[in-house]
């Protein structure tokens, strides 16, 4: 009679869809497939895909720190013209023409870093351009010029036809133009002038037109301004408090509401109320430094501490930014990256192409300039692409797991990794339909998927064990 002996019965535990990360609560309450932490992946698929990255671009000079596009009509060509005007980091502005097909200097003068708009004056396309500590400027594709009789601008707003420009000189005063001239201050009769505000909400820092009104972001608190044809008729009312600091370089039009960054966490505005987004990564965005709205995303490049005493990326040097978040205000879904320093973004349309220029500062890369793609890669650079699951205790808190496999499905190379009870085992992974085995056991289980590698798609794997 053969000796029948016992097994241990065999459990499944499958990921499912991978989903956002939690930093907020602790791990015993997130669920399996909600990371505790990742990024340079992709999840909104339910895969794991390459994250956002930066790539050169042939229309983005490699040595871009600010650029823009002016558009102007040729009477030469017979049809508007696309040029691009872009700052390098000595603060020199050059302009690429798309029908001289050279690059050229515009200026030697070393400029702090610039914003510009559009704006047709007497009949002539120009590009508005405003710098810190400089009067407002103008370039028509041939000449730079500098007006002295306006004010020294930090932020600057079209609304109604008139410019409404912030100081950092005058940091309680908002200062606007006389209608349909940009170069018009003047404060006698129904031209220019300044509303100013003095309260408790702090300087004013950034003017955004949005929604039929203009809205003034504060240190600590939005203002609205009533501003149609008539000075006279101009009214200002107090909207919102922040518990925090505003970081203006994150304020951003996305659609129909505005997000910005405050050092209390991410908001969406939609002219009334603020609301919170986002907060299970409290703890995880110390500081925002730049931001942009394309393809119906709100990408913002800001500071993190991931906490894991790692570095990646840009974090191996001096750096402003580590981190970039892309969210759809629209969806909820969102994306991290780890390892860029983005000091600028700027949605673009340059010769019928749209992008998102972006410059990624670091002292070991002579060139920073390209464009936000989703390649997983910083430049030429592969980013390393981490995702780790919660530690979690499979529904029987009291009793140990034994790991004996994990299924994985993949397009890429990737390390495996089993934790638990402060110990952990990492197998690596060829690509394909793979049968990992392990050997761990401990009460609460994490997993973790690591690879180097791009052009990823990683399905949710499962975990098999015994107790």
């Amino acid at each position: 009679m053969a000796l029948k002996i016992p097994k241990n019965a065999r459990y499944r535990k499958r990921v499912g869809a991978f989903s956002g990360v939690d930093i907020k609560h602790d791990e015993s309450v997130i669920g399996f497939s909600t990371a505790a932490r990742v990024y340079n992946f992709d999840f909104a698929s339910g895969a794991l895909r390459d994250g956002y990255g930066i790539a050169a671009h042939e229309h983005v000079h490699p040595y871009t720190q600010r650029y823009f596009v002016y558009r102007y009509f040729s009477e030469e060509a017979g049809r508007y013209v696309d040029q691009y005007v872009y700052q390098i980091e000595s603060g020199h502005l050059y302009f690429y023409d798309e029908l001289a097909g050279k690059i050229r200097l515009i200026s030697g003068i070393a400029y702090p870093p610039f914003e510009a708009m559009n704006y047709r004056i007497n009949g002539k396309d120009v590009l508005l351009i405003s710098c810190e500590g400089h009067p407002l400027i103008t370039w028509d594709g041939s000449r730079l010029i500098s007006h002295e009789e306006t004010p020294r601008i930090s932020s600057m707003a079209l609304h109604y036809e008139r410019l409404f420009v912030t100081s950092k000189s005058e940091p309680t005063k908002l200062f606007f133009s006389a209608d349909f001239d940009p170069l018009n201050w003047s404060t006698a009769g129904n031209e220019g002038g300044f509303i100013e505000l003095l309260d408790d909400r702090g300087e004013m820092n950034k003017v955004v037109s949005f929604a039929d009104y203009l809205y003034v972001f504060r240190d600590h608190g939005i203002s609205r301004i009533t501003a149609y044809a008539d000075v006279k008729e101009f009214a200002v009312s107090n909207l919102f408090v922040a518990a925090g600091r505003i970081y203006p370089e994150t304020i951003q039009k996305c659609g129909s509401v505005i997000m910005f960054l405050a050092s209390d966490g991410l908001y969406v505005f939609d002219g009334y109320d603020c609301r919170r987004v986002l907060t299970q990564l409290d703890g995880l965005i110390e500081d925002g430094v730049a931001s942009a709205f394309f393809d119906g995303k709100y990408y913002l490049s800001c500071k993190a501490d991931f906490g894991d005493g790692k570095t990646v990326g840009c974090e191996n040097d001096e750096h402003k930014a580590n981190m970039l978040l892309v969210y759809d205000p629209l969806t909820g879904e969102y994306s991290v990256s780890r390892g860029l320093n983005i000091i600028f973004m700027n949605a673009c349309t340059f010769c019928g192409e749209d992008f998102l220029a972006a410059f990624d500062r670091s002292p070991n890369i002579r060139v920073g300039g390209g464009v936000i793609v989703r390649n997983g890669k910083r430049l030429d650079a592969p980013l390393p692409k981490h995702w780790e699951s919660p530690q979690s205790d499979f529904g029987v808190p009291d009793k140990y797991k034994s790991v004996r496999e994990v299924y994985i499905d993949t397009d890429t190379d990737v390390t495996v990794c089993i934790g638990g009870d402060k110990k952990s085992r990492s197998v690596s992974v060829k690509k394909g339909a793979r049968r990992v085995r392990f050997n761990v056991r401990a009460r609460n289980i994490s997993l973790g998927i690591d690879t180097a590698e791009c052009d990823c798609r990683i399905k949710p794997p499962t975990v098999i064990y015994s107790q």
